[in-house]
Parts: structure tokens; C-alpha cells; sequence
């Protein structure tokens, strides 16, 4: 999992957790912090989706194949330009939406690979808890 999303606006890096078991930082990485860093990456494409704004967004697109620019978008959500174009640069950071360029607009589309990486994520969660279930039968 892409854990190298830029670091502005969401929660989680705002205010980054800080390790202080490790009393040399030039110390290796155990496989332990590698899967917290792992989970932090999820964690940001979660807080990302977990804004009712910009899950409609993210549905809009879907629903209309991509490539809508900000004021299509603004047509269809009751929020102003800025907003819009405030939660569409937050989705973009966490590497759930792209951009391109087409005269005087930015399109905005989905990239799959993301989502299906949220989507992987959540089902191996699942598989876990279905395995467990299993185990105490």
C-alpha cells in the first residue's frame, strides 16, 4: 500500500503519531512499525472517503464516468465553488481522485487502483474476522 500521500489537511497528520518506544531512531524498522505505517496509509484514504462531501463527490464521478470539472460538480452538490474545490484538493492528496487539464478546466476522475486498494484492505479485515469465526465453531 502507498503510504507517500502528502501530508496536508486531514486529521491523522495533522497530528501524527509520535513512536517513543524506539530509543535510537537510526534503529532498523521491525516488521511491527512497517505495518502501523501500513495501516496509517489506509487510514488517510478512510478519512478521506469519510466526509459526506467528498464521498458524494467520489460518487458523482463514478456515476458520471470522471472527467467533471469544479462547476459541474458545484451543480450538483449544495455547497459553494471553494468548498468544492477544498474537498476535491483534499481527495486528490490522499490519491483518490486525479487531474487533468482540458482548455480552460481541471477534469476530475477516479484512480481505481486506490480504491481497490481501501477495498482490499477492508475485505482481508474481513477474511480475518470470517476466519475467527470459523476457528470458534
Amino acid at each position: 500500500m502507498n503510504t507517500h500521500h502528502q501530508r496536508d489537511h486531514l486529521s491523522l497528520l495533522m497530528h501524527p503519531a509520535t513512536d517513543t518506544t524506539t530509543s535510537d531512531p537510526s534503529e532498523n524498522k521491525d516488521w511491527r512499525e512497517e505495518e502501523l505505517e501500513e495501516d496509517a496509509g489506509l487510514v488517510l484514504l478512510l478519512e478521506a472517503i469519510a466526509s459526506p462531501i467528498r464521498f458524494r463527490l467520489l460518487r458523482l464521478l463514478a456515476q458520471e464516468g470522471g472527467n467533471l470539472c469544479v462547476s459541474e460538480l458545484v451543480e450538483r452538490i449544495p455547497r459553494s465553488q471553494p468548498v468544492v474545490s477544498h474537498h476535491l484538493r483534499l481527495l486528490l492528496v490522499a490519491k483518490l481522485i486525479g487531474v487533468k487539464r482540458l482548455g480552460k478546466h481541471n477534469y476530475y476522475f477516479i484512480w481505481p487502483d486506490t480504491l481497490k486498494e481501501v477495498r482490499e484492505a477492508l475485505a482481508s479485515v474481513e477474511h480475518l474476522l470470517q476466519q475467527r469465526r470459523e476457528d470458534q465453531r
